[in-house]
């Protein structure tokens, strides 16, 4: 019986792009993550329906200065993790590590406003149904902010101290589109938190 080799040597060692299980993986989280977020806009709408008093009597119209600046945070630190994605494929890890640390900086100021922005929210989770809903919502938002920001952190720390080889290359580019994924889904709820209430219930404000 034959034995046939078959010569691998011109295969590529690590692949950084689409065609790693580990970015569709990825990519698989961020749609089960996404659906979680679905349901909470779902819930949303459904309570919204039931109850005429939405947002209750009590909610006074939230003030936008605070989130408006931390949406426009967020937005922003898409372009310095657009530029570490696009360096990753590249294989520069010098500038990978800049725009991690620039999107590390400003994954610290969304956390530091939405901690404010929660101190002065106006009431509790347990008062109401809307209460319930917007607490839920931000924060479970603000717990994926806090994993894609120490993530990103861990990544920046490793590729200072060890030595960057092509799968980690990968990583980076998963962290960063776990990143435009943590940016996107913060749009309905900055939407339904803080915007909606302006239109619900006019003749309250």
């Amino acid at each position: 019986m034959n034995a046939r080799v078959i010569d691998v040597s011109d295969l590529e060692s690590g692949t950084a792009d689409s065609r790693s299980l580990i970015w569709w993986g990825n990519l698989a989280m961020m749609v089960i993550e996404g659906t979680m977020f679905a349901m909470l806009v779902a819930t949303y709408l459904y309570l919204r329906t039931v109850n005429l008093d939405w947002p209750p009597s009590t909610v006074i119209k939230p003030d936008l200065t605070l989130p408006t600046v931390n949406l426009l945070i967020m937005l922003l630190s898409c372009i310095p993790m657009v530029i570490a994605d696009k360096a990753a494929k590249r294989g520069n890890v010098t500038a990978v590590r800049i725009g991690f640390a620039m999107c590390i900086a400003a994954g610290i100021a969304v956390l530091v406003i939405r901690s404010m922005t929660f101190a002065n929210i106006g009431y509790k989770w347990s008062d109401h149904a809307y209460g319930s809903f917007v607490w839920t919502a931000v924060g479970l938002h603000t717990m994926h902010t806090v994993a894609a920001t120490g993530e990103t952190t861990l990544l920046l720390i490793y590729s200072l101290i060890k030595r960057v080889v092509k799968k980690h290359l990968l990583d980076f580019r998963c962290t960063a589109v776990y990143w435009y994924f943590i940016v996107i889904m913060w749009l309905p709820f900055y939407l339904i938190v803080y915007i909606a209430p302006y239109f619900l219930r006019k003749e309250r404000f």
